[in-house]
């Protein structure tokens, strides 16, 4: 049980800090700082990709302990960001 909640924190997290990032005021920063359109493009690519492997982790982390430490790892990091 206490696996599936913290999964469940973990991708609302994420969802959360993704959601920051391609806030309207991040684009507007990004913009204004004259910074590469294209680099805005390939980091959204990047958080995409990035749902796609935890997801994948989190169907894993079940049979294999190093996905498990490598997920609470993960999410340590996702709250200090936040």
């Amino acid at each position: 049980m206490a696996t599936v909640v913290g999964q469940a924190l973990l991708a609302a997290s994420l969802e959360a800090l993704v959601g920051k990032i391609v806030s309207g005021e991040f684009v507007d920063l990004f913009r204004s700082t004259k910074l590469d359109a294209a680099l805005l493009e390939k980091m959204n690519i990047t958080l995409l990709s990035l749902q796609a492997v935890l997801h994948d982790a989190e169907e894993k982390q079940i049979i294999n302990p190093a996905v498990k430490q490598w997920l609470d790892m993960l999410r340590d990091a996702v709250f200090e960001a936040l």
